[in-house]
């Protein structure tokens, strides 16, 4: 994949609806690259998400070592924030890509929210 190819990818990327940035990090927990431009929060995700990727992978080589390819993850938040994690490998280099969504819930969707939250804590 050439540099090129990355930029339009990481710019598709922000274009997405609800996308309010993302982080790539490298499986040493440094950041390489992140929008916007904020080294304390990219710092700090990076230290934290390194060590939860690399964590996830141990369990799922230890719950099945046929299967145990790391994917992605998702998480969301009570605050509407979701956080997607993923594995890239760019020219024989793996790469973590962290992508920082806000959901917002138009007034139909929120009640369906609601009712999701009361059925899990069911």
């Amino acid at each position: 994949m050439t540099s090129q190819e990355i930029e339009g990818a990481l710019s598709h990327l922000l274009s997405e609806p609800g996308v309010e940035g993302y982080i790539v990090i490298n499986y040493d927990g440094i950041p390489v690259r992140s929008c916007p431009e904020n080294n304390i929060l990219a710092v700090q995700y990076a230290a934290l998400i390194a060590d939860l990727v690399s964590k996830t992978k141990a369990t799922l080589k230890q719950l099945d070592p046929a299967d145990s390819e790391f994917t992605y993850l998702r998480m969301r938040t009570k605050n509407e924030k979701e956080v997607i994690v993923t594995n890239q490998i760019i020219n024989s280099n793996e790469y973590i890509l962290i992508t920082l969504h806000s959901w917002k819930f138009s007034k139909g969707d929120e009640s369906k929210k609601e009712n999701n939250e009361e059925d899990e804590d069911n």
